[in-house]
């Protein structure tokens, strides 16, 4: 990989995100071809068990398009995401502390799970998949450590996007859909972290975020940050 990108690419890259238009006006035959040729610019070539995304339109359809995750962010291709807000028994939310290994917004305070799905997964499969990842709560044992009426899609996906200037440049454009639910005793008592991108949980009054979204605090992670005003207005409609 190398430490910059030349303004070359980085133009080819701008002319690229404009041309498929986040991957409403491209063909799968045309990602491969780009695909191939930044394989080889960057040396980054194909591995086992690469992570691979669907492209998907504004409302989270699938367009028939796949591409690698760190393809997609290099080229601005639209992809889904997951957030689930969880609270305790007592109404406490359940945020996770990001891991001060992270590369991205290490340490922070974040959603109690968030990810992107995997190619072939639906919303239903993928949230479940990141739950079981971040937090170790199995879906088969759903019934253990979720209150009903379990896991509730807090409306319905939204666009979400961003940018970085780093090496490589970030163009990530996301359909968000965000779920909600209560943890049982048994689930707060079972949680554990399964893939290490945790350091721990932190339990907190709803207001608290809220103090320090309005206050700017740095200790946020962008999706709690973006996550919860949409979150707190569905749970107080």
């Amino acid at each position: 990989m190398p430490t910059q990108f030349s303004a070359s690419w980085l133009t080819e890259l701008d002319n690229l995100e404009q041309q498929w238009h986040y991957g409403d006006a491209c063909t799968q035959q045309s990602i491969d071809e780009e695909l191939l040729r930044w394989r080889q610019r960057l040396n980054r070539p194909s591995v086992p068990n690469e992570e691979f995304f669907d492209i998907v339109d504004e409302h989270g359809a699938l367009l028939g398009l796949t591409a690698p995750r760190w393809f997609a962010h290099l080229t601005g291709l639209r992809h889904r995401v997951v957030h689930v807000l969880l609270r305790t028994p007592q109404g406490l939310l359940v945020t996770q502390m990001r891991s001060h290994t992270k590369a991205e917004w290490p340490d922070l305070l974040d959603t109690t799970v968030g990810g992107h799905l995997k190619a072939g997964q639906d919303w239903q499969a993928g949230v479940l998949d990141e739950i079981h990842e971040e937090i170790g709560l199995a879906p088969d044992m759903m019934p253990h450590w979720l209150a009903e009426p379990w896991l509730i899609p807090v409306g319905g996906p939204v666009m979400r996007s961003g940018k970085s200037h780093s090496t490589p440049p970030i163009r990530n454009w996301q359909v968000n859909q965000i779920y909600t639910g209560t943890l049982t005793p048994w689930g707060l008592a079972h949680i554990h972290f399964a893939d290490g991108e945790l350091d721990g949980i932190y339990l907190c009054a709803p207001d608290e975020i809220q103090r320090l979204i309005e206050a700017s605090s740095q200790r946020l992670a962008p999706g709690l940050r973006n996550v919860f005003p949409i979150w707190q207005a569905f749970v107080n409609r």
